[in-house]
């Protein structure tokens, strides 16, 4: 099964055009915290507990051995060296973390690698979907969620939550925007499979959210 990261930037990408539908801190930010949310819920790293030599709200890594998975890994040997805060710890994986997860989905086929030249000169990249059944999928446990109220599932609820963060949800799931931003906020607020993703779903959440803010009001000045 594509990694929580890769299911992200399926959706996040234009089927046709191979486009991102939101900019590129958006994007990054979002497939960031899906790496991380994804160590979080296969046990190598946790928010730190009473009993850990950290502050609350910081992460801490539980096991560094490899995954196997080489997206997983790079981050692991990003957070492995201290614990630290949720919003930089999304920091720190930001970077590569987009090209690296294009690549995978392109390896497994469910993307392909379009270059064109813009002008004449300009090369520009795009990913059009190659496969998009499994996206297909995706879309339909995200959309019984939101419009149906069908309890998710841990994985659809974390793709709410980073959505969320974001503020895409509408721009994936066609409907009434209130009710749907209502219904997103339901989800993060609500009881996951474990204590530890919980936490970890609202920190990534917030963080996201306290970044994006910054980058607008750095923007704006």
């Amino acid at each position: 099964m594509p990694a929580l990261a890769e299911d992200l930037m399926q959706l996040l990408l234009d089927d046709d055009t191979g486009r991102s539908i939101v900019d590129h801190t958006r994007l990054d930010l979002a497939i960031a915290g899906a790496v991380l949310l994804e160590l979080v819920q296969v046990g190598r790293v946790s928010p730190a507990g009473p009993d850990d030599d950290a502050k609350p709200g910081y992460t801490v890594v539980r096991d560094a051995s490899p995954t196997g998975d080489p997206v997983l890994d790079e981050a692991l040997s990003r957070l492995v060296h201290r614990p630290l805060k949720f919003r930089k710890a999304t920091e720190v994986l930001v970077k590569g973390v987009r090209v690296a997860v294009l690549d995978r989905l392109v390896e497994r086929g469910l993307l392909r690698r379009d270059e064109t030249k813009v002008l004449g000169i300009f090369r520009v990249k795009t990913w059009p979907a190659a496969d998009a059944a499994h996206e297909a999928e995706v879309r339909a446990r995200l959309e019984a969620a939101l419009l149906h109220g069908e309890a998710p599932g841990e994985r659809t609820a974390a793709i709410v939550a980073l959505l969320q963060a974001i503020d895409t949800v509408p721009k994936l799931v066609r409907g009434d925007r209130a009710q749907l931003t209502a219904r997103a906020d339901e989800i993060v607020a609500g009881d996951l499979v474990n204590q530890a993703v919980r936490q970890a779903v609202r920190d990534i959440h917030a963080a996201i959210v306290v970044m994006l803010a910054a980058t607008v009001v750095a923007a704006a000045s």
